[in-house]
């Protein structure tokens, strides 16, 4: 009997390293519509602009793809919206995609493009058909636009707006019945017409690949939360906190069938001297760079100039602080490897050279 157990045991792990070996040798395909060489860009507004979701990605593809070359131009800007719309207590007319999509699209070239909007789109009021009808038009000429470069187009719902994270941070927010709202003084209930532009988002097909549902995935994630945590904070309320940010990460790389998604971790939850964990900021620092470069290189209406250097200088700049990450990203990809498995009753614990 022991000689049967034994037998099985060694014909389970030899299938095991087997396995195993196949998974270190196979080459990973690349997520769905992302390919390496290729310009990504990402439009949005205050939420794209931070771009933490955007450097998680940028992680998971140097991790995964060390040797490849991906592009992630982050042309988000604060304040901005696809409706044109503005409200009155706002201190500058919030920009508006339309005045710059067209150099952007020309300086940038996408092959991917990233479009996220809606959080400004109803300047913080209730739900009204001019305004719904303002952001939905504004997206599809947005979307005409971007399409007849011949990039493909992927829509974000907007995320939610957190109303009891507004509360917490002792944020007065108005009802229904107010006579004036904005980013100031926000609708209560505001999150429900981000709920409805995130379902026609959803909805949305002709010229469009494929639409993402962040909004959900955010939402889950906070109520999972709030059940042990009932006080916990989602940034600001209406910008994701870096948790958001990852949850909003792994929702696009899950919904283009991303290989190897748990090596996305939640750095964000790591300790701070963890190995892991210092990449993230490296990447931070150098993508906010980039993009800040980016961003006065197209242009755009804000009265707020930010002191960069020319596009071309700062491409150069970034691409010696990309060599030193990917230099730390293949240390560590070096390190041995801890794998456990279970085979029978047995629990297998070993390294991966």
């Amino acid at each position: 009997m022991y000689r049967i157990k034994f037998g099985r045991l060694l014909a389970a792990l030899a299938l095991s390293l087997f396995e195993i070996a196949i998974a270190i040798t196979a080459p990973k395909a690349e997520p769905d519509y992302i390919k390496p060489d290729t310009n990504i860009i990402f439009l949005g507004d205050s939420i794209t602009q931070g771009g933490t979701y955007i450097a998680y990605l940028q992680t998971y593809l140097w991790e995964l793809y060390p040797d490849s070359n991906y592009n992630l131009i982050n042309l988000g800007l604060g304040s901005e919206t696809a409706s044109g719309l503005s409200e009155d207590d706002h201190p500058f007319p919030r920009p508006h995609i339309h005045t710059r999509i067209d150099r952007a699209l020309a300086e940038a070239k996408p092959d991917l493009t990233f479009i996220c909007y809606g959080m400004n789109d109803g300047i913080y009021h209730p739900q009204s058909k001019q305004r719904f009808q303002a952001h939905k038009k504004g997206m599809e000429k947005l979307i005409d636009k971007v399409k007849a470069t011949d990039s493909e187009i992927i829509l974000l719902t907007p995320p939610p707006f957190d109303a009891q994270t507004k509360r917490l941070n002792g944020r007065t927010l108005a009802s229904k019945n107010a006579l004036e709202f904005g980013y100031k003084t926000p609708y209560e209930n505001y999150d429900f017409v981000l709920k409805d532009y995130g379902k026609w988002i959803l909805e949305k097909r002709d010229g469009v690949a494929l639409s993402i549902d962040i909004y959900t995935a955010l939402k889950n994630d906070l109520s999972t939360i709030r059940k042990t945590n009932p006080t916990y904070r989602y940034g600001d309320g209406v910008h994701p906190n870096d948790r958001g940010h990852y949850i909003i990460a792994r929702t696009i790389l899950k919904t283009l069938n991303a290989p190897g998604i748990d090596s996305l971790l939640d750095y964000s939850a790591l300790p701070a001297n963890n190995s892991i964990a210092k990449v993230l900021p490296l990447i931070l620092e150098r993508h906010r760079f980039i993009s800040a470069s980016w961003r006065e290189h197209v242009g755009h209406s804000k009265p707020n100039k930010e002191a960069v250097p020319p596009l071309g200088e700062a491409i150069v700049q970034a691409k010696s602080k990309e060599n030193e990450i990917r230099a730390i990203i293949r240390a560590n990809n070096a390190l041995p490897k801890k794998m456990n498995r279970r085979v029978g009753d047995h629990q297998l614990e070993y390294l991966l050279q």
